[in-house]
């Protein structure tokens, strides 16, 4: 039986995104949400890579694979979902979100400050550095489990 990639509705925080990627790859989803803490914080497109990833991973339990022509039902689906959030947030999210949010107001004040800790454009190099690690750190995981 092959192993396919959920939206996992238990340990959710937010749309079982990192979740199911976390179990998928075989490492904490804690890990994959400071990922997308920090990409968010520094200014680049995680936000929407979320929210592509929420619309095109079925949720758990779903048989359905992702098919184009389901798009509109799919972000109807995302829609409702973020609603449900909005109205009932986790503990876990509002941590999140109130990290993320000073994290992103320390980041700018420090850069208008003239106190930056990158003297370069880093995400030339600041982004490929953290994926390569990431990917690595994905293959130690992979490796170190088959043994």
């Amino acid at each position: 039986m092959s192993k396919r990639l959920y939206r996992k509705e238990n340990n959710r925080v937010l749309g079982g995104v990192c979740s199911g990627l976390g179990e998928y790859i075989g490492i904490d989803p804690l890990f994959l949400r400071i990922f997308f803490v920090l990409w968010t914080i520094m200014g680049e497109l995680s936000v929407l890579a979320y929210l592509i990833l929420w619309v095109i991973i079925p949720r758990e339990g779903s048989a359905e694979a992702f098919r184009s022509e389901d798009l509109g039902i799919r972000i109807r689906q995302l829609g409702q979902e973020i609603g449900m959030v909005f109205h009932e947030p986790s503990r876990q999210l509002v941590i999140y979100a109130g990290v993320g949010l000073i994290g992103w107001g320390v980041y700018y004040l420090l850069q208008r400050l003239g106190l930056t800790w990158f003297p370069f454009e880093y995400s030339w190099y600041i982004w490929p550095v953290i994926l390569i690690l990431a990917g690595a750190f994905v293959l130690y995981k992979s490796l170190a489990g088959h043994k």
